[in-house]
Formats: structure tokens, C-alpha cells, sequence
């Protein structure tokens, strides 16, 4: 059986930036042709820099805690 640590349970349980970001200043999609998850993110962008980013996937509780942390990660790089 497949067990996830603490970090992982944690954002599939109670997942950040989930959603639609309204106006966004870029979109991406991405799909594992493999295990059939999706994930889109959205971008708000200001001086080239990240400012917000929001997500939804449909799949497995790896995929949807690793989309939260992505969000709280990228916020702020270039």
C-alpha cells in the first residue's frame, strides 16, 4: 500500500488556491496520457514576476497535494 507523508496528506486534505483565477495572464494544461490526471493552473503576472497562481486537477492525492505546494512555491520567482 502506498503511503504519502505528512506535507502531502496535508495539502490533499486541505488544498491551497483551488479555482478559476479571473483574468489571468496565463493559462496551462497539462495531462498524464498514463494514469489519465489533469491539472490546470492559472497566473497572475506582474513585472515579471508571479504574483498568484491557482490550480484544479482531477486525480490521484499526489497530483492534487503537488499542485497546492506548486501554488504556494512559485508565488513570487521569476
Amino acid at each position: 500500500m502506498l503511503r504519502y507523508g505528512p506535507l502531502i496528506m496535508d495539502h490533499f486534505r486541505n488544498p491551497r488556491n483551488v479555482g478559476e483565477l479571473p483574468d489571468p495572464d496565463g493559462v496551462g494544461l497539462e495531462e498524464n496520457p498514463v494514469c489519465g490526471d489533469t491539472t490546470q493552473v492559472w497566473l497572475r503576472i506582474r513585472g515579471g514576476v508571479v504574483q498568484e497562481m491557482r490550480f484544479k486537477t482531477r486525480g490521484c492525492p499526489a497530483a492534487i497535494a503537488t499542485s497546492s505546494i506548486c501554488t504556494e512555491r512559485v508565488v513570487g520567482m521569476s
